[in-house]
């Protein structure tokens, strides 16, 4: 008897991102399953196409008839990739988040699976190390990403080119124009997929003394865990100070439910979290755990992965990606540091890991608990209209309490003519620290080395001729030069070199406004010679190992100060350090998002945090110009209730999230004047449906097509639209009416997300 499959291509757009039938050869049989990945004939196409298997079936759907369907032709894996559950996500990620079922799965299986039968990959090496250190000391170099490129193979000498790929975050055409100007080479290397890969040496830890209010948290979440009730969502809000121990109930409440014969998902925001995270887990639970983040080599995921299918492990615990690890009985799922935008993706599928956690605690009866000490405006409101429950740990552990924080304004300093990096009394309270070698962490939200390259005669700004944004000074990391700058644009990654003069006015009085971590890392090195710095930002962490490598020196006392971006503002917990500042707040203000105040308090909370959380007292100084605003004032006194009170009252007013959601289209294209038809034509389109569907979309608000933010980007026009409404699924069938029935003109791309992070 036959057997037939139903499959979705890889290569799909969404007009035909549909189930479709194939026959399996007998040679096949018993060799596929659901979630299996198959090369199939298509159409006319020469080549046999890559699909998931997503459904097997007995016989032959009735419209069709036998001698019209075409065989499977290869079988790619023999093994099922992705899971029923899996397959399940897809479906729902394709109706929310405007992506194809192969699309959503692709983001789910781990990259070396569907290169199982590969015996070696090709790689890439430096043709020339000393030409290749001329290049970073010279102005030849167009782009960052080629400087990173260098910087990476300058330190491992050698990697495959998946893995280039995904540490660096460049594309194959990057490497490939390298590889023709002669600064790389290619060669074949083979493929290790075997475990090789070390377990740390860990120390075995017991679980701490719980607090009353600790206690009843964990009580709380295995008494939820006990109740197998699927598509019943349990849901809870972990919401205590910074230093209360959420971790810890995290890995008690784990330990409980793991007894049970459950699987744990933990995931926090940060790849610099995970090994955090990771060296707590192994101290409770042995090896017992998978790690799953976009750092890993494609063979370290897949052996994660294989781990994870072959129920080797129990646990797992990662960022973003981590959301779909085929666990396929969960008890528990954490959510730690729930409030950061980096559980949200940027590229298609734009999904939310906080959306797909729920999708899979409903699924398989799970709890679902979303830890923060400054949680999303978003999440603590359905911890007050019922929709999770509160769970709250008032105190920090240990005997100092929450650390004081003193607000520092700066215009007094600017009066009393102090300029630089340092206020006076910062400056002491660092010395004080250093002579009882004791350490502080700095907190600079600005990488590079200025923000800009302005004229001091006639105003003129340092632009990029390909985005409609301000360049940034960086300082060269290779060579003899290293106070030499060059100018990067941080959304294309051109290089520029700094004029001499002024092109506008000639004049030769040109200079870099706004201090950013690179300046400050020299500007302290002068005032504190004998200090140890270290840097931690996007430029300093470009390797695999260097969040963990950084963050591990800073923990053995290897250095006095931790100077960083917001990366070392959240989570972290060393015990020697008394003294935390934000260096500019004003900087985290006024950056054009509705989220604006959210993020800039949760930020300056979260770093007021990382002081006093061992045997000493801890400091904490927010140097501002806006001594007075009421972000900063909340923020240093931690007092997030009232925080929260005042701005979901503003979110309420403007029917901003959680009240109602937002759609937005973003129209590119190289062209400004086809760009901005192709937005016209969209917005008339989804204006027309409004007109005709009223009744469905009688609480829709559309704004008019207009340039976005951002005007230009990589040397394509943008132009956004907006749209608001009460209900996520009227939105989401408005704007997948709107985009699948629009014609657009020729080389013009529209961009759909849900509730973005960023509007600009």
């Amino acid at each position: 008897m036959s057997s037939y499959v139903n499959v979705h291509l890889t290569n799909s757009n969404r007009s035909f991102d549909s189930p479709w039938t194939y026959k399996v050869p007998e040679n096949f049989e018993g060799q596929i399953s659901v979630g299996s990945v198959v090369k199939v004939p298509f159409a006319n196409r020469r080549k046999a196409e890559r699909a998931y298997v997503t459904e097997i079936l007995n016989k032959l759907p009735d419209h069709l008839s036998e001698d019209k369907v075409k065989a499977v032709v290869a079988v790619l894996t023999g093994e099922a990739v992705v899971t029923s559950e899996q397959i399940t996500l897809a479906r729902e990620m394709k109706r929310r988040y405007f992506c194809t079922i192969a699309e959503a799965l692709d983001t789910m299986a781990p990259p070396y699976v569907l290169t199982s039968g590969s015996k070696s990959t090709q790689a890439a090496r430096l043709v020339d190390r000393e030409s290749a250190l001329d290049l970073l000391e010279g102005d030849d170099l167009r782009s960052i990403n080629h400087v990173r490129i260098i910087e990476f193979l300058l330190e491992y000498n050698s990697a495959p080119l998946n893995e280039i790929r995904q540490a660096v975050g460049v594309s194959q055409a990057i490497l490939k124009t390298m590889e023709k100007n002669g600064i790389i080479e290619f060669f074949r290397t083979r493929v290790e997929k075997e475990d090789d890969t070390k377990i740390p040496a860990y120390e075995h830890e017991l679980p701490k003394i719980a607090t009353p209010e600790q206690n009843f948290a964990i009580d709380s979440i295995v008494s939820a865990a006990t109740e197998s009730d699927k598509h019943e969502l349990k849901e809870y809000m972990l919401y205590g100070v910074t230093g209360s121990g959420k971790t810890e109930v995290y890995l008690q409440a784990a330990r409980q439910i793991l007894s049970m014969g459950k699987e744990i998902l933990i995931m926090v925001p940060e790849i610099s979290l995970t090994p955090l995270m990771t060296r707590r887990l192994r101290s409770r639970f042995g090896e017992n755990l998978a790690i799953l983040h976009s750092r890993l080599s494609p063979a370290e995921r897949y052996q994660a992965w294989k781990k994870i299918i072959r129920k080797q492990v129990q646990i797992v615990v990662g960022a973003r990606s981590a959301v779909f690890a085929p666990l396929e009985n969960i008890g528990l799922i954490v959510v730690d540091e729930e409030q950061e935008g980096t559980y949200k993706a940027e590229t298609k599928p734009r999904y939310h890991a906080l959306e797909i956690a729920r999708m899979r605690a409903m699924l398989q009866g799970a709890v679902l608990v979303l830890g923060s000490a400054t949680p999303s405006v978003s999440s603590f409101y359905r911890s007050q209209s019922g929709k999770s429950q509160l769970l709250t740990l008032p105190k920090r552990i240990g005997t100092h309490g929450v650390a004081q924080v003193q607000i520092v304004d700066m215009r007094r300093q600017l009066m009393r003519g102090r300029k630089g990096l340092l206020s006076d009394v910062l400056e002491d309270e660092l010395r004080q620290i250093l002579e009882k070698q004791q350490q502080a962490m700095l907190l600079l939200n600005r990488r590079g080395f200025s923000r800009s390259i302005i004229c001091y005669k006639c105003g003129w700004q340092m632009r990029c001729n390909h985005c409609d944004v301000a360049l940034t000074a960086h300082r060269r990391s290779w060579g003899h030069s290293e106070d030499s700058l060059r100018m990067v644009c941080h959304y294309c990654d051109r290089l520029r070199p700094v004029p001499r003069k002024c092109p506008v006015c000639d004049s030769e009085h040109i200079g870099g406004v706004g201090m950013g971590t690179q300046q400050a890392e020299i500007a302290l090195q002068e005032d504190f010679p004998q200090a140890r710095i270290l840097r931690m930002d996007q430029d300093t962490t470009r390797s695999r190992t260097s969040h963990d490598d950084i963050l591990s020196a800073f923990s053995r006392h290897e250095a006095d100060i931790l100077l960083g971006t917001q990366m070392i503002a959240k989570g972290h917990d060393f015990h020697n350090v008394t003294l935390s500042a934000v260096l500019s707040a004003d900087q985290m203000l006024g950056t054009g998002d509705y989220r604006d105040a959210e993020t800039a308090f949760q930020l300056m909370a979260q770093m007021a945090g990382r002081s006093g959380r061992g045997q000493e007292a801890g400091k904490v100084f927010f140097q501002t110009l806006q001594p007075e605003h009421f972000v900063i004032r909340t923020a240093a006194a931690q007092d997030y209730e009232t925080f929260y009170r005042e701005e979901i009252s503003f979110r309420e007013r403007m029917q901003y999230p959680p009240f109602g959601h937002l759609g937005v289209f973003f129209i590119r294209g190289f062209s400004p004047e086809d760009t901005a038809e192709g937005a016209q034509a969209l917005h008339a389109y989804a204006s027309e449906l409004i007109d005709q569907y009223g009744g469905s979309f009688k609480n829709t608000d559309l704004s008019a097509a207009a340039p976005a933010p951002i005007n230009k980007m990589r040397d394509r026009y943008r132009f956004r639209i907006i749209a608001r409404d009460p209900s996520v699924e009227v939105l989401t069938r408005l704007l997948q009416l709107t985009v699948d029935n629009t014609k657009m003109p020729e080389q013009v791309f529209v961009s759909v997300d849900i509730d973005p992070w960023s509007m600009l």
